[in-house]
């Protein structure tokens, strides 16, 4: 989907100076830009914020760079503005403005910038290199043309390097009898052979039946030419419209492309959903469509979304896509505040994680086109997931530029899942887990969290509320039950649409206590965020068999040495949650019971068939360590290192309390497991 095209009217303005920015987990983020009242020629102020974390410039890796369509004239023609942030996102400056005009004297509207810095050296590019491609457009938006920009100094100046492809008028016209030709929506990445690919949506196989297409064109010098279009996505059925392509590698060498398919679910309901591929190379994609992401229960997410994979968050990282707005099973608009993430390298279930930054996903409230074509990437350590959007600004009716972090080495703790006292549990689609705590209205409400800390120290907690009063609301939190303290909530828009609040506090080793209790006004609670900064943790999971649909555990959340591993329906009890980190030796894992701190192992090295799982203080022993074998739709085989046998579930048993066990390979269901992240205490 495009940005609203509007009558073009001539308005002068200068960029504003970046003022103090807030902090970046709360705040909403942190101010990047912020379009000065009337200056704007479109109704939006800003869309398409982009943001690249610097990881292939030395000493200047972990700077931010953002750029973003600014719907506004600097002398009398569109800018791509370059912002740099070097303190993790908190502060920015105004450091360069890529000016097309320059180039094309005649192309003075600028679209849909796309930031990407190179991994490795392509043609005669450095690794470290900084590209921008954007689509530029005459004022009468009579021609569309995809141009590559190049900076060899962190964006502090740019020199143009060729223009991809051009295209016929720039118009968004979805309908079947289109017969528009725009080219659209540049991206990058680096194929598996090292070549420069430049992925985009095309408007010109209409004769094929094609409304658009989502295809490439690839570079083997560096950018300076490219070849042939071929097709990523085409459906010849005149109604099916992918666009806004964006792909990512994947550590086990495949890539993953998302886009947005317009008019899906049907012409009439068109919300664009976001549908997905995977290729062994990144030129060569399976045809048809793609397959929709959705969770479990049917939500999805549509319009103009963004994939990047992230190191963190378990054995295979994570995929994380960002988008627009959420979606109901039946495809309308509902809500839209979190990615939807993937911790199986694309294959079956996908989950959700919440934004560091929300806006008005449907321009309700006075927004125009708010999180439209948003941007994601992670710090080079792997810890911290920036977010760059538009986000609506009630005062000046535009939308700002800001930023979020959303820290990826947390343990997650569900508010639904605590212990409470007189309050209510709410439903909400956009809440972790679909639920949150309301009605802490009362002198006897409480949530209380048990927090298990690995080590004794200081420790930041994100907390993530709404408080639709209209007014600051506050909890009073204590910590092992010591003296309270007050904890602001400044107001969010509705009680529906979420914010972060922060504190820091010092934890013990073990099991701690964090109780939030009524302080005279309101504010519900959805989940909190502990954590470390700068320390990486073990990816947290319940780890589910694909034959019962129960989750391993360590039976009756024993914490003993030799106590038995089996399966049970959930419990909400950390028993069933285990750390999946590293053995030390690439391929293997420890599997860590977070209620007992102990290892999964098979007791004493055994090696035959039906010996039970059980769970150890950490021998460094190989029978302690297991493997994760992929089969299909995210399930694992779990081959114990030592044995070689998998784990499994007895007997192909579906009963609470049926042991888990080894055995040899046998093909049955009973032996596959997934892993699963959301809604975890």
């Amino acid at each position: 989907m495009k940005a609203i095209l509007t009558t073009l009217v001539l308005l002068a303005a200068l960029l504003v100076p970046v003022g103090t920015a807030q902090a970046v987990t709360t705040g909403n983020g942190s101010l990047v830009y912020a379009p000065p009242a009337g200056s704007a020629f479109d109704a939006a102020g800003t869309t398409y914020a982009k943001i690249i974390a610097l990881k292939n410039n030395g000493t200047h890796n972990g700077e931010l760079l953002v750029t973003y369509d600014q719907l506004v004239y600097v002398s009398g023609h569109q800018v791509y503005p370059i912002y740099r942030s070097t303190d993790g996102g908190s502060t920015w400056s105004h450091v360069s403005d890529v000016v097309p005009s320059s180039t094309f004297p005649s192309l003075t509207l600028t679209s849909q910038p796309f930031l990407y810095e190179l991994p490795q050296a392509v043609g005669g590019l450095a690794a470290g290199t900084v590209l921008l491609a954007g689509n530029l457009m005459p004022a009468d938006r009579s021609s569309s043309r995809i141009v590559l920009y190049k900076s060899t100094d962190r964006g502090s100046t740019w020199t143009y390097l060729s223009t991809v492809d051009t295209g016929g008028p720039a118009v968004y016209d979805p309908s079947p009898t289109s017969t528009t030709t725009t080219v659209w929506e540049p991206s990058f990445n680096i194929d598996a052979s090292g070549n420069l690919v430049c992925y985009f949506s095309d408007e010109r196989q209409k004769a094929s039946g094609v409304l658009q297409a989502v295809v490439y064109r690839k570079s083997t010098d560096g950018g300076l030419t490219w070849g042939p279009v071929v097709n990523v996505a085409a459906v010849g059925n005149k109604s099916d419209r992918p666009g806004m392509i964006t792909v990512a590698k994947l550590p086990n060498g495949k890539y993953i492309a998302t886009y947005e398919v317009v008019n899906r679910p049907s012409q009439t309901l068109n919300t664009a959903p976001v549908y997905y591929k995977l290729s062994d190379d990144g030129v060569t994609w399976p045809s048809g469509l793609g397959t929709q992401i959705k969770l479990a229960d049917g939500r999805g997410i549509g319009s103009s979304p963004y994939v990047r994979w992230v190191p963190a968050g378990g054995p295979n990282g994570m995929i994380v896509v960002a988008s627009k707005w959420g979606l109901d099973s039946s495809g309308n608009i509902n809500g839209g505040q979190d990615f939807f993430v993937n911790y199986n390298l694309g294959l079956g279930n996908w989950e959700r994680l919440p934004f560091a930054v929300t806006y008005d996903a449907s321009d309700t409230q006075g927004g125009f086109f708010s999180g439209f074509a948003q941007g994601i990437d992670v710090s080079p350590d792997g810890t911290t997931l920036y977010q760059a959007t538009n986000v609506e600004n009630a005062s000046t009716t535009y939308n700002d530029i800001r930023v979020g972090t959303i820290p990826l080495n947390a343990d997650h703790y569900e508010a639904e899942r605590a212990t409470v006292n007189n309050v209510s549990t709410v439903t909400h689609a956009d809440a972790s887990n679909g639920a949150k705590i309301g009605n802490i209205n009362y002198s006897t409400s409480y949530v209380q969290f048990d927090v298990k800390a690995p080590a004794a120290g200081t420790y930041t907690v994100n907390v993530r509320y709404d408080n639709g009063t209209g007014a600051t609301s506050s909890h009073l939190v204590s910590v092992n039950g010591g003296t309270a303290f007050t904890l602001s909530y400044p107001p969010t828009y509705d009680w529906g649409r979420f914010r972060w609040a922060q504190f820091t506090t010092a934890l013990n080793a073990g099991t701690n206590t964090i109780r939030f209790s009524y302080n005279g006004t309101y504010a519900e609670l959805d989940f909190i965020d502990v954590h470390r900064p700068g320390v990486a943790v073990p990816g947290e999971f319940k780890i589910v068999n694909r034959n019962s649909g129960k989750y391993l555990e360590i039976a009756s959340a024993l914490t003993t040495d030799g106590a038995g591993a089996g399966q049970w329906g959930d419990t909400d009890h950390m028993t069933q949650i285990w750390k999946v980190s590293s053995a030390g030796t690439s391929g293997y894992y420890t599997f860590t019971n977070k209620n007992s701190g102990k290892l999964l192992e098979i007791p004493s090295g055994s090696t035959a068939n039906g010996t039970q799982a059980d769970q150890r203080s950490s021998n460094g022993a190989t029978y302690q360590h297991w493997s994760l074998t992929p089969t299909d739709s995210g399930y694992y085989k779990v081959p114990n290192r030592n044995s070689g046998k998998l784990l499994e579930i007895y007997q192909n048993s579906t009963a609470d309390g049926a042991i888990a066990d080894q055995w040899g390979d046998t093909g049955c269901a009973c032996q596959q497991w997934t892993l699963v992240k959301e809604g975890i205490q």
